[in-house]
């Protein structure tokens, strides 16, 4: 009797196996996903860093054009009256709009044909956000911060509804001191290279341009005037209330914790880069702040970008905020 050949059976997948097989898929997943954002993130990081190192060539190239560095904005009171370097703090609310440094650098990244039509000069800032304001400069914003596009926050131009001057995720550095936010009246020791209507020249920073900020970041956590406010390029927003719009174009550095990088002050020096957020409620110097990253960009005065970590040395920290303290510099 013949016999026919058997069959080999064939299985198919049993529970146990295809659990295993789906943990590890899990597990592969797992590991990639945060690879794959560190990587991201890396290349925002390396983009923020050159959007900085592109601003410091146009503040040199600026400098090397009017011999003298843009001032943060121009102050110009409601009357129309400029608000001279040495003078006194002349109050949020007196002062009028100013034109910004990042609209007196223009030119010098490649947008002439956005400066020849907001034709900066005097007292001829928009009372409220134009087209021309509104436009968004990639240059100007950090991959990492993503909030809208237009600041609608009352403090730095908008009427909370999105209809606000353009966002920037860089501020100028100030310095510290009582005045170190208004006109350019702080003793020498503690001055930024920008204030109001500062005129400030490359020799004037005697501590050395590598141990001079020019320009940091802080963002913008998307909400109104009370949490972390952000900047705008356009300038100072006219002095509606006591809110931010006098910080809309500079930061101020301090030894404090208020003005340390993430301070309890909503404009202190801030960035996305880490991915840390801590919510809390109020305003001001309250410390209910949205901390994002673990440090923040800044280029030097010689045109170099660091990354300065948030636990930074307090002096050091307001000493790289200072042109000319004559302070001995440490690691940072």
């Amino acid at each position: 009797m013949n016999h026919s050949p058997s069959r080999p059976q064939s299985h198919g997948f049993t529970l146990v196996e295809l659990l295993v097989v789906i943990a590890i898929i899990g597990v592969l997943v797992a590991l990639l996903l945060p690879a794959v954002q560190q990587a991201r993130e890396a290349a925002r990081r390396m983009q923020c860093k050159n959007n900085l190192k592109q601003i410091g060539l146009a503040m040199h190239n600026y400098h090397d054009t009017f011999l003298v560095f843009p001032p943060a904005a121009l102050a110009i009171r409601n009357d129309g009256t400029n608000v001279l370097p040495s003078e006194s703090n002349p109050g949020r609310t007196d002062m009028a709009g100013g034109w910004g440094w990042g609209t007196f650098i223009l030119p010098f990244i490649e947008q002439s044909a956005l400066h020849e039509q907001l034709n900066p000069r005097g007292n001829n800032f928009p009372a409220a956000p134009t087209p021309l304001t509104r436009t968004v400069i990639p240059g100007f914003q950090c991959p990492s911060e993503a909030s809208p596009d237009l600041h609608f926050a009352l403090a730095m131009g908008g009427d909370g509804t999105g209809d606000g001057h353009a966002r920037s995720s860089y501020v100028a550095v100030s310095g510290s001191g009582d005045n170190a936010d208004f006109a350019n009246s702080s003793p020498m020791q503690s001055r930024g290279m920008f204030t109001y209507n500062s005129n400030v020249k490359m020799r004037d920073v005697l501590d050395g341009t590598s141990n001079t900020m020019m320009v940091a970041e802080r963002f913008w956590d998307g909400g109104d005037s009370e949490t972390r406010r952000g900047s705008v390029w356009v300038g100072k927003s006219p002095g509606v209330d006591e809110a931010g719009n006098k910080y809309s174009t500079i930061v101020r550095v301090e030894d404090s914790a208020k003005w340390v990088i993430g301070g309890t002050n909503n404009n202190s020096a801030a960035s996305m880069h880490g991915g840390r957020g801590v919510v809390g409620a109020g305003s001001g110097d309250s410390g209910a702040v949205i901390r994002g990253g673990l440090g923040t960009h800044a280029v030097m005065a010689d045109g170099s970008v660091k990354f300065i970590t948030e636990n930074i040395h307090g002096p050091t920290w307001q000493f790289l905020g200072q042109m000319a303290d004559g302070a001995v510099m440490g690691e940072f």
